[in-house]
């Protein structure tokens, strides 16, 4: 059986190169196959892990997408698609401090390595920071919403104190007002 894929012969950059050719399909699983076949050929290529990386982004695998960019980065610390990419899966995992540190890096390092990528980095940084303040907004609320209600007890909670105490005057001064009028009945 003739494999339409068979990559036995291929090498790591051939591999690269047909898993481009496939991602540009939106085969992302088979290109995913391809990237992974020439990580196994050469482990040494940041490159094979980004690719792979943004073929898990784009079928949502963010776990996965962190992984390869994190593999990326421990071989290139200056990749910037790394970073974006990273960025972009930590964002959607809900780790806003982490993914706005590795969107920002990732628009430093397109800055100094005068790459363009468009305004896709910082809408990505933006969105970040806005759901981390979010987020940071919403615990606020809570905090206060809580503190208002504790409060409110504690203000409840004098007032009937003070009431009882009231009560308790006027329970007494009545007690002592029908001792009086009968200590007076008796002289």
């Amino acid at each position: 059986k003739n494999n339409v894929y068979s990559t036995a012969n291929y090498s790591d950059s051939d591999l690269k190169d047909q898993g481009n050719r496939l991602f540009s399909v939106r085969k992302y699983e088979d290109a995913i196959g391809c990237y992974t076949k020439a990580i196994i050929k050469n482990p040494a290529k940041p490159t094979y892990f980004t690719n792979r990386a943004l073929c898990h982004l784009k079928m949502k695998r963010w776990d996965l997408a962190c992984q390869d960019c994190r593999k990326a980065l421990d071989l290139d610390q200056t990749l910037v698609k790394g970073h974006f990419f990273l960025g972009q899966s930590l964002l959607e995992l809900e780790s806003y401090d982490e993914a706005i540190k590795h969107l920002q890096r990732a628009c430093d390092l397109a800055k100094e390595q005068r790459r363009n990528f468009g305004d896709d980095i910082a809408s990505q940084l933006r969105l970040a920071r806005k759901k981390r303040f979010n987020v940071q907004e919403e615990k606020r609320i809570c905090k206060e919403i809580e503190l208002q209600t504790y409060i409110n007890r504690l203000i409840n909670d004098d007032m009937r104190n003070r009431l009882d105490k009231v009560k308790l005057d006027e329970t007494l001064n009545e007690e002592a007002a029908t001792e009086q009028s009968s200590s007076i009945v008796q002289e």
